[in-house]
């Protein structure tokens, strides 16, 4: 029965995965029986490991290289009915497949495989005691980055050999460390991001307070890449995370020198129409058009019965359009950038909290 005592380290960016563990073995051997009563009662004795039979066992897929488990310091012990018992420990490395898609919030998935090397199947074959499926996990102590969910142990098969036997531990990283160092700060500055368009233009701070925040982030994605393996199978839903941020603080510092420019163009230059109606339509004005219209529709119905609303939209309709072409005339371009600028923080903070509500459905 093999015995897990602690997670010494995992590594996640060389896949390596170092165990302190045991494996506890039981066979019979018919040359080591006697009567206790002819040996002062004496029923058990301990061995050393020289002294008697032991299998080699070996890890099957090492980090380094291929070592016996166990060594002379592990005494076996042999009682009068010739069952011999040794068990062995120590340090292992084993290789372990990383998936960091859901990093911090990941769960790993590390199995070792077992067998008696240079023995048939028929000479020494590995059966689990009483059918355990699970490891012993009553001496394991608990590792500070990593929570021990299960540890599985069941027979494997390799191609046509089926004498091994598979551990298969299943981790669960603590993720509070990584919440209040990196997806925290990452939070703060994503809502510090749109402010960008509420900074008074004439301060002169605007671009400077953007290439910042884009920096930051650009730090960010540095410590991320540091803690996850290079690797593109998977990649991290964080690092797309990032690079999505990182393109909308782009994105902002660009629209930010945009209004700052529209802002300080000369006012004798006409305002385009075509920007007023881009600001109209970022605005959602053609809603609210068709709002206003029904609400004075109704009002006019409450009012008499007997007007034709045909008259109205005849004759009230011309005097709005009227009204709203005089309003685009009177619009300067200091006026348009403010416009803008109350547009553009409202789309970014809209798009900031469905990003993070996407990110936190996805990884929880």
């Amino acid at each position: 029965m093999p015995m897990i005592f602690s997670i010494n380290d995992f590594d996640e960016i060389s896949g390596v995965l170092s165990i302190v563990c045991g494996l506890g073995m039981f066979w019979q051997d018919f040359r080591l029986t006697w009567t206790p009563s002819n040996y002062g009662d004496i029923e058990e004795i301990p061995v050393p490991k020289e002294k008697i039979w032991i299998p080699n066992i070996f890890l099957i897929d090492p980090a380094n290289k291929m070592e016996a488990l166990g060594d002379e310091d592990f005494l076996g012990r042999i009682s009068y009915t010739g069952t011999t018992r040794w068990i062995p420990a120590g340090l292992i490395q084993t290789l372990c497949n990383v998936d960091m898609y859901k990093f911090p919030f990941d769960t790993q998935t590390c199995s070792f495989t077992l067998s008696p090397w240079g023995y048939y199947p028929n000479e020494v074959r590995l059966i689990p005691l009483n059918g355990v499926t699970v490891a012993d996990t009553t001496y394991y102590s608990p590792n500070a980055q990593w929570t021990l969910q299960k540890a599985l142990m069941k027979r494997a098969v390799l191609e046509h050999f089926d004498n091994l036997i598979e551990i298969r531990l299943i981790l669960k990283r603590k993720s509070l460390y990584f919440i209040i160092n990196m997806l925290a700060p990452i939070l703060l500055l994503s809502l510090l991001n749109p402010l960008v368009f509420a900074l008074p233009v004439e301060s002169g701070e605007r671009v400077s307070y953007a290439i910042t925040i884009f920096l930051s982030f650009a730090v960010f994605m540095t410590l991320l890449s540091d803690n996850i393996p290079k690797s593109s199978e998977p990649m991290s839903l964080m690092s797309y995370f990032l690079i999505i941020t990182m393109s909308m603080s782009t994105l902002i510092s660009v629209l930010a020198v945009v209004t700052m420019r529209f802002h300080f163009r000369d006012p004798t230059f006409h305002v385009s129409s075509k920007s007023v109606f881009v600001l109209n339509v970022l605005r959602l004005r053609f809603l609210h058009d068709i709002c206003g219209k029904r609400k004075k529709k109704a009002k006019v119905a409450d009012k008499s019965a007997e007007l034709d609303v045909s008259f109205e939209k005849k004759y009230i309709a011309p005097n709005e359009d009227e009204q709203d072409t005089e309003a685009e005339k009177k619009v300067t371009w200091k006026i348009l950038a403010e416009g803008y600028d109350r547009v553009m923080m409202h789309y970014f903070y809209i798009f900031v909290f469905f990003q993070w509500f996407i990110l936190v459905i996805t990884l929880t």
